[in-house]
């Protein structure tokens, strides 16, 4: 089953105010979730933020959401990771 991705307007402009490198390895990390919303490399959150998921890259994290019944994967926030980073989630 191929997943829809949605990605609010904030998390877009985190996205696009990124380096230009990391920009690129954010977007095809994101593509990738169509088609595996479960990669390996994904870790499930504790606590408060259970059933989102992070994908870490160097200091980078992406964090997300999974709809299985609707097949969408919703894109929460995107961007170094700082402290304070999962509080607005």
């Amino acid at each position: 089953m191929i997943y829809q991705i949605d990605i609010s307007k904030r998390t877009r402009r985190e996205i696009e105010q990124l380096p230009g490198h990391m920009r690129q390895r954010i977007k095809r990390a994101i593509a990738q979730l169509a088609f595996d919303p479960r990669p390996t490399h994904a870790v499930e959150l504790r606590g408060p933020l259970k059933d989102r998921y992070k994908i870490v890259l160097d200091t980078y994290r992406i964090v997300y959401w999974i709809q299985d019944d609707i097949a969408i994967v919703q894109v929460l926030k995107a961007g170094k990771k700082t402290p304070g980073f999962y509080d607005d989630l």
